[in-house]
């Protein structure tokens, strides 16, 4: 299949169902992440036994794995040359690993304690990690590569953000209904097994159906001149290139902190809802689906104010409204403003959450789509495509939010002497001081909020708006033209 010229990439749009099919990929990243971040640090303190510090250590030992692994396969798949193009072979590769890691990690035996039970814990979230890393990776970039126009590269993102929806409601359904819906609730063991194995499933089958259904796109897709270069030494050149683009490394420090905020937050989220706001199982329910929902919310938001406002001005806002919120709502209640607990403080909540998770969306668009103009910029500056490398610091910031955000949340739970083990302790009849429960209400929503007003202050100073991206744009178009017309002549020579 040939590939279009750089203008037909630029101007073309893509078909409806291309931008569908490829979409259905992000089950892979919303399915994993959402069980992980709502279920795991739960299931491992509370259930399992297991520290609130080592948990977090285990988790971030296999982040720090993560940090070089998600380069390592950027810049493989950057440089692959097969008739499956440079992505979808990792992608296919990935499935035994995430299948395995995620049902292993939601089955841990009950004969496990202590540093047993910390060692079982890591190796099954280092073979789900890496197993990420194969399909995601790959996967995003794939989405970056799909089309270079400004606009049509957030219509990309956006569809993955219409699926991120259903992935993201499906293991909070399989999790509070299906299988952890019974008497002994969130304290039943036996339960996170199939629940684990279920989530796994899923996402590998929607994963691929994303990577079969883009098989016919290859075509489209950018030519590189493979690396002949050893891969450790290709990525120690490469890693520091990157990072010599001021607009990806501004991107890259926003979305790591903010990540990792919100995966602190969202770590703690079943803890707050339970000790801190004392809600009922079906009201926690509740919330989460009414949140993601939200999700759809911010899609037709970009759509509508996409083509007037700048995908920074729509980051600003969008952070300025979480750190708002998302501390602000804890300290209402601590200061006993908000109403107590009944339909009126049930509706607060769902608003603030749909509210906060469309924002979510229009970060995630926003983010993803300038991170594929910086890459642009980093063709025009060094002349090399590195899409691989620059959505792994998107995809290793996306879990750092289960890494480092899981050890920031277990640790903040020791310091505040938070109990482990509740489940043998007496379960929902545990009794809390009032100090705890307020000390959780101010690492569950103040802490996180508080990293995300630093993200305000990083991506102030990202620059590249949509005059400078059609500037990017029109040299790569004649650098490429020329580029063609000299292979032309040479080849009339020969």
């Amino acid at each position: 299949m040939s590939q279009p010229s750089s203008e037909a990439r630029v101007s073309s749009k893509l078909p409806l169902g291309l931008k569908a099919v490829y979409g259905t990929g992000q089950f892979v990243d919303s399915v994993s992440s959402t069980a992980l971040a709502t279920f795991l640090l739960f299931y491992l303190t509370a259930v399992c036994g297991l520290s609130g510090s080592l948990t977090g250590v285990s988790l971030f030992v296999a982040l720090t794995v993560d940090a070089f692994v998600d380069p390592f396969v950027g810049s493989i798949s950057d440089n692959t040359a097969s008739r499956w193009g440079r992505r979808h072979l990792f992608m296919f590769a990935s499935f035994p690993l995430m299948f395995v890691g995620l049902g292993m990690l939601f089955t841990v035996p009950v004969w496990l304690h202590g540093m047993a039970l910390f060692v079982y814990v890591t190796a099954m979230a280092l073979i789900l990690r890496i197993g990420l890393s194969a399909y995601i990776v790959p996967y995003i970039a794939l989405g970056a590569e799909l089309s270079d126009d400004y606009l049509e590269r957030s219509r990309v993102i956006a569809w993955r953000s219409f699926f991120s929806v259903p992935a993201t409601i499906v293991p909070i359904v399989l999790g509070y209904t299906v299988f952890l819906g019974g008497k002994a609730g969130l304290f039943n063991r036996a339960a996170y097994v199939p629940f684990g194995w279920t989530c796994a499933a899923i996402l590998c089958l929607l994963g691929g159906l994303a990577a079969f259904g883009t098989l016919g796109a290859i075509g489209r897709l950018h030519k590189t001149v493979p690396s002949t270069d050893h891969p450790l030494r290709r990525l120690v050149r490469e890693v520091p290139e990157v990072f010599r683009n001021r607009s990806f490394l501004i991107l890259f420090a926003t979305v790591l902190v903010f990540f990792v905020a919100q995966g602190t937050a969202a770590a703690l989220n079943l803890h707050g809802g339970k000790f801190f706001w004392k809600l009922p199982v079906p009201t926690i329910q509740l919330l989460s689906i009414t949140g993601a929902l939200g999700l759809l919310l911010g899609i037709p938001l970009v759509a509508v104010i996409g083509p007037y406002v700048e995908k920074r001005t729509m980051t600003l806002w969008s952070l300025l409204y979480i750190v708002v919120f998302q501390a602000g709502m804890p300290l209402l209640r601590i200061a006993g403003i908000l109403p107590p607990n009944g339909a009126a403080l049930t509706t607060i909540l769902v608003v603030n959450g749909v509210l906060i998770y469309a924002a979510v969306t229009v970060l995630a668009i926003s983010f993803q789509s300038m991170m594929a103009d910086a890459a642009d910029e980093h063709e025009l500056l060094f002349g090399a495509r590195r899409e691989g490398l620059y959505f792994s610091g998107t995809t290793f910031s996306a879990k750092a939010a289960s890494g480092i955000g899981s050890f920031l949340a277990g640790v903040a739970l020791d310091l505040i002497h938070f109990p482990v083990d509740i489940a043998a302790k007496g379960g929902d009849n545990l009794h809390l001081s009032a100090a705890t429960v307020d000390d959780l209400g101010l690492v569950y929503g103040v802490g996180p909020a508080a990293m995300t007003a630093l993200c305000i202050a990083i991506n102030y100073f990202y620059r590249i708006d949509r005059h400078a991206h059609a500037r990017i744009q029109a040299e790569l178009v004649a650098r490429r033209g020329a580029a063609a017309d000299k292979l032309g002549d040479i080849e009339d020579i020969l």
